[in-house]
């Protein structure tokens, strides 16, 4: 994920926070609508940053044809558009891990995201299921430790309890209500 902190448009935070909820919660299940909303925050951040572009305007016009690109990806070539979201998601907390700026993608920083990125990428298409759980779980967790702006220890801790809360409700972990089985009445 691009950094956050750098974002801004209209109601940046509040739609940052409930996505990042939404993220977490069912990733997995609206899954097209993480792809368009990772394309929409990559192509803003793109237009920002990478390309330096004033425009708060043209920012918004090329992360909405970004995220519009990745729900059509993710609607049409499902596993491209997952492949894509392992691809960006991977390079960017490759390079969160090594504690290099995303912003500048050149010499060893181009390596490591690509690297990261591939190893992804293969990994979102061949654990296609897990992938979306685990994906949009890192995702969600890191949009919302990034939108508390905690201090970085608080906000490590949050993404890494967020994560595993993330995975455990999409991938049905945790105790179960006994369900009553409905008898049909003769």
């Amino acid at each position: 994920m691009p950094d956050l902190t750098t974002i801004h448009f209209p109601g940046d935070r509040l739609f940052l926070l409930l996505f990042g909820i939404a993220l977490l919660l069912a990733g997995r299940r609206i899954f097209w609508l993480v792809v368009g909303v990772v394309g929409f925050l990559f192509g803003f951040d793109l237009a920002s940053r990478v390309l330096g572009l004033d425009s708060q305007g043209l920012g918004l016009l090329i992360g909405i044809f970004a995220g519009i690109l990745g729900i059509f990806l993710a609607v049409f070539v499902q596993k491209v558009a997952i492949g894509l979201a392992g691809f960006l998601i991977g390079g960017y907390l490759t390079l969160t891990l090594l504690h290099a700026d995303p912003g500048n993608l050149s010499g060893s920083n181009l390596l490591a995201f690509l690297v990261g990125g591939l190893i992804c990428a293969f990994l979102a298409v061949w654990l296609f299921e897990i992938a979306l759980i685990l994906l949009s779980s890192v995702a969600g967790a890191a949009i919302v430790s990034q939108t508390l702006t905690l201090d970085p220890g608080a906000t490590t801790l949050a993404f890494a309890a967020l994560a595993v809360v993330g995975i455990a409700i999409q991938a049905g972990i945790g105790p179960k209500k006994r369900r009553r089985r409905v008898r049909a009445e003769d």
